[in-house]
């Protein structure tokens, strides 16, 4: 259905009294953890339906979140200059993003090439920088940067913010996200409208229509 595939965060310990749970009644965690199954199960079947092929599921987004990990954890034990380089790695969908300061040429090819080999990495972008790391103050900028183009995403009605992920960094904004291509441009012409934003850079997976 979907993908025309294109590029572009001592006090002491006291313990509770333990409460007996009601006669007849379920007791409160058991409830809760059937109420979280029954949203996350609901969560997946709208996934899995196709309803909005936008959204990541329950399942899809923990994948991701997985995927960054073992991202992180396979470039510092590659090579040891890497302990020099602040890398940042997004993955949206098995698509990720690749931002932030290494010191040579040598390790951005490295930190690419082996987050390639990790499973249900479908593409990678690559947008490291050769260079020192950028400040606390250029990173508090990016921080704030990004919350502006959310924020001007939910203003603008052209834009729903819960499709695009917005990584900010050092100035330049970078979108991604699974979207048709006539609203991939709307947010980026949106993001573009944001003061301090120095270029906008689309990474997504578009819809075909």
């Amino acid at each position: 259905m979907r993908l025309n595939q294109r590029m572009a965060n001592s006090p002491s310990l006291v313990l509770p009294t333990p409460r007996l749970p009601t006669p007849g009644l379920p007791a409160r965690g058991t409830l809760a953890c059937g109420l979280l199954a029954l949203v996350v199960l609901c969560a997946g079947c709208m996934g899995v339906g196709g309803k909005d092929p936008t959204l990541r599921t329950p399942g899809r987004y923990f994948a991701d979140q997985k995927i960054e990990r073992l991202a992180r954890e396979a470039v510092v034990a590659a090579d040891e200059r890497f302990a020099a380089a602040r890398i940042k790695v997004v993955s949206y969908d098995g698509v990720v993003l690749l931002v932030g300061q290494v010191p040579d040429e040598d390790l951005r090819d490295r930190a690419a090439s082996v987050i390639r080999k990790l499973p249900e990495v479908r593409r990678l972008h690559n947008e490291l920088q050769v260079g020192g790391p950028t400040s606390l103050v250029a990173r508090a900028n990016d921080d704030w940067l990004t919350t502006k183009v959310v924020s001007r995403f939910a203003a603008s009605g052209d834009v729903n913010a819960s499709r695009v992920k917005v990584v900010a960094e050092d100035g330049v904004v970078y979108l991604v996200g699974i979207l048709p291509p006539a609203e991939a441009n709307q947010a980026a012409e949106v993001a573009r409208t944001v003061f301090g934003v120095n270029k906008v850079v689309k990474v997504f997976d578009y819809l075909d229509g």
